[in-house]
């Protein structure tokens, strides 16, 4: 929620420069383009490495795609995200309605991958048994969908290297896979009121969630 302010604040900002600076050329509207989110190196939980890349049909409709490789981020424990890896891909379809100051509204989609191994206690009620520093594997696969909306900035004078920044909100699902779980043991102190018990804290839910990004783009 933090960098969701951030970013929304940065495109208030922007949108000040924008009408003080009104006599500036639009942006660039044809062709290829390439870009960079240094946002997701550091994330917290699942940290990313990756480039997208878009294509400019017109003055008023765009299309981009980035794809990541995932690694353990800085809050996620070592003994609970052992391995962890993955993919997260993120696309987009804008629509340009201010083109001149770069204004767009789009659909966001999006599809995240990961799995980890880790070790902990699990018991069995009905077997009146529990496994110590037990190991196992989990997979989670993320889908969501969204509307965003954002601001396409010049950093140079010829329009080539610009920087964007874009909120929003949409609704994702979380599919889990998991293996090697004893049948009838469940993770100690955790136990779903309304199902039966799960190994990690991350249940098959839909939730809410709130895209907000800073990225650079290279015009080819």
């Amino acid at each position: 929620m933090r960098r969701y302010m951030v970013v929304c604040c940065l495109l208030l900002c922007l949108q000040s420069i924008a009408q003080k600076k009104h006599r500036y050329p639009p942006v660039i509207t044809n062709g290829w383009y390439i870009s960079f989110n240094p946002n997701s190196i550091l994330e917290l939980e699942e940290g990313g490495v990756g480039f997208g890349a878009g294509y400019r049909f017109n003055k008023k409709f765009e299309v981009w795609t980035e794809i990541n490789y995932l690694y353990k981020g800085f809050l996620k424990n070592n003994d609970d995200f052992g391995n962890l890896s993955g993919f997260r891909s993120i696309s987009s379809f804008k629509y340009f309605y201010k083109n001149k100051h770069g204004y767009f509204v789009g659909i966001d989609i999006r599809l995240k991958h990961y799995s980890f191994s880790a070790k902990d206690n699990f018991e069995s009620l009905q077997l009146a048994d529990t496994i110590v520093d037990y190991s196992y594997k989990a997979s989670h696969t993320l889908l969501g969908a969204g509307i965003i909306w954002g601001k396409h900035l010049k950093l140079t004078a010829n329009g080539k290297f610009e920087m964007e920044g874009n909120v929003g909100i949409g609704v994702k699902q979380r599919f889990i896979r998991r293996e090697n779980i004893p049948a009838g043991y469940s993770k100690i102190n955790y136990r779903r009121p309304d199902g039966p018990p799960l190994p990690d804290t991350d249940i098959e839910e839909s939730m809410p969630y709130f895209p907000a990004v800073i990225r650079f783009i290279y015009h080819l």
